[in-house]
Order: structure tokens, then C-alpha cells, then sequence
């Protein structure tokens, strides 16, 4: 057993660990964290793109209040949904688009990672979105 000393130092040794390792990086979660205007940096998918792939040409607007999100791609090739306004519901981490498409976010200072939910026994639908806030 674990005398009185010992027992003081082990909580002491705890508490400075536990202070020394955590997490500096801010990682925001929740709806409203997702609030303003954010571009379109990088896609990682079992798809191919055109060359050069033009990410940035996209850009994600959320809007909190209405819980809608404003999707505005000026290239010719859509990498998140086409061009237009969509409703979504909020659980957590996790936005329901309209058409039942699910993504799971974190935001990490200014990026934003999508991770679309994959369906069940469908192959190569794994996507990862990264985008920059404005």
C-alpha cells in the first residue's frame, strides 16, 4: 500500500501531467463554430480531378441562424454539391444536408475538415473535405 507521502506525490506527479498534456489547439464543435464564410482547400477521395484541380474556386457559406449552408463553385467542376442553398440539421459534430447527406466536422483555428459519412457496403464513397476560413 501506498503510504501518506506517496500517495501526495502520485497526485501531484498526476496533476502536473495531466496539465503538461493538454491540448493548446483550439478545436471548436458545435453549430455555431461553423458560422461564416470558408474555402475550399483540399479534397481526399477514391475520385479523380482535373489538372490543376481548382479547390479554391468553391467556397461554403454557413449560416447558423437559418441552418443553411450557401454553396458557390466558380470553376466548372463541383467538388462539394452544386451551386445553390441548403438546409441542414445539426446533432454535435454532424450536419444532415437536405438530401440526407451526412458529414461529420471539426474545426481546428481556421480549418474546417468534412468528413462525409460513408454508406454502409458501398466501396471507395470515403471524401474528406479541408477548407480555410475567410
Amino acid at each position: 500500500m501506498l503510504d501518506y507521502k506517496m500517495k501526495k506525490a502520485l497526485v501531484l506527479f498526476l496533476s502536473v501531467y495531466t496539465l503538461a498534456c493538454s491540448n493548446d489547439d483550439t478545436n471548436e464543435s458545435g453549430d455555431n463554430a461553423l458560422g461564416g464564410d470558408w474555402t475550399l482547400t483540399n479534397v481526399v477521395c477514391f475520385c479523380g480531378f482535373p489538372d490543376p484541380p481548382g479547390f479554391e474556386l468553391t467556397t461554403l457559406t454557413f449560416n447558423t441562424n437559418r441552418k443553411e449552408v450557401d454553396v458557390l463553385s466558380t470553376g466548372s467542376f463541383m467538388y462539394f454539391k452544386e451551386n445553390g442553398t441548403y438546409s441542414y440539421t445539426e446533432g454535435g459534430n454532424r450536419i444532415t444536408l437536405q438530401d440526407g447527406s451526412a458529414f461529420d466536422f471539426t474545426i481546428s483555428g481556421n480549418t474546417l475538415t468534412l468528413e462525409f459519412v460513408d454508406q454502409r457496403f458501398i466501396a471507395d464513397d470515403e471524401i474528406l473535405y479541408t477548407l480555410t476560413r475567410n
